[in-house]
């Protein structure tokens, strides 16, 4: 029975998973956000800017040039996942670290922690469930594995097979591979505020609609923000630029080590 059980957690943890990647497979990317909120309007005097010399084009490619070089950065955006809200909120880097969370409408909230070591998630009661039900897990066993995993965090060795999903997930140079040439329309539009940082909008034609990029006009010119309009509406915040990702364990005695339950070796999830 005893072994029963943990094959029915190693299994539900499988699936888990695999959710997070495709989950996460899905963006954030700098180019595929989702649910766009106006800027806040800069004073109507901005200090002169040496943007204003400038086509859109070139503000672009040195604004797409700066953020590629990026150590690391937070990404926060509301993607649309299968007709449903995807909010992510992660912290990552080039070496494949990150730290944050992800939660997705019906699905409850997921939170993940990878070093080069290991990969770390905790999903919420509605997380659990919400995987259960797409596995089509009987009641009563889903019920027990809501009991047994809610809230609590699960550890699998970064090199294990099964983690590849995850640690693809974390790639920063995947997620800034699209920012290479920019539009020969794109446009300089008006000044803005970005998390109280001045920036310059520059609108781009986009497959979804028409894309607006954030410039930011102080200090070196990273993309502080990104949002299309049009038969997808979308947004995705760009900060904490070259600030290290917290990679520090859960500090937690009942962490369930996924690499100690009977599921089947070299398994992908």
């Amino acid at each position: 029975m005893r072994s029963r059980t943990k094959s029915r957690a190693a299994s539900a943890v499988a699936a888990a998973a695999a959710l997070l990647g495709a989950l996460t497979a899905c963006g954030p990317s700098v180019h595929r956000p989702a649910a766009a909120q106006p800027a806040t309007p800069a004073p109507s005097t901005p200090s002169p800017s040496p943007a204003s010399s400038r086509s859109g084009q070139e503000i672009l490619t040195e604004a797409y040039e700066t953020t590629r070089k990026a150590d690391s950065m937070r990404v926060a955006a509301t993607i649309q996942q299968d007709g449903k809200p995807m909010k992510v909120d992660l912290s990552l880097d080039r070496k494949g670290n990150c730290r944050g969370e992800i939660r997705v409408a019906g699905l409850g909230r997921l939170d993940v922690v990878k070093s080069s070591e290991f990969v770390h998630f905790r999903g919420d009661r509605a997380y659990w469930r919400g995987t259960a039900e797409l596995q089509h897990t009987p009641q009563k066993r889903t019920d027990q594995l809501v009991a047994m995993l809610a809230d609590r965090w699960v550890r699998i060795p970064a090199s294990d097979p099964r983690a590849a999903p995850m640690t693809g997930s974390c790639d920063l140079t995947k997620l800034t591979s699209d920012l290479d040439r920019p539009s020969p329309l794109a446009r300089k539009g008006e000044t803005a505020t970005v998390d109280g940082k001045p920036a310059l909008a520059v609108t781009s034609p986009a497959k979804q609609g028409t894309q607006t990029d954030y410039v930011a006009t102080q200090g070196k010119p990273y993309i502080l923000k990104s949002t299309v309009m049009g038969d997808t509406t979308g947004e995705a915040l760009f900060s904490a630029f070259d600030v290290p990702v917290d990679t520090t364990s859960p500090k937690d005695p009942d962490i369930l080590d996924l690499s100690k339950l009977d599921t089947p070796p070299g398994e992908s999830i």
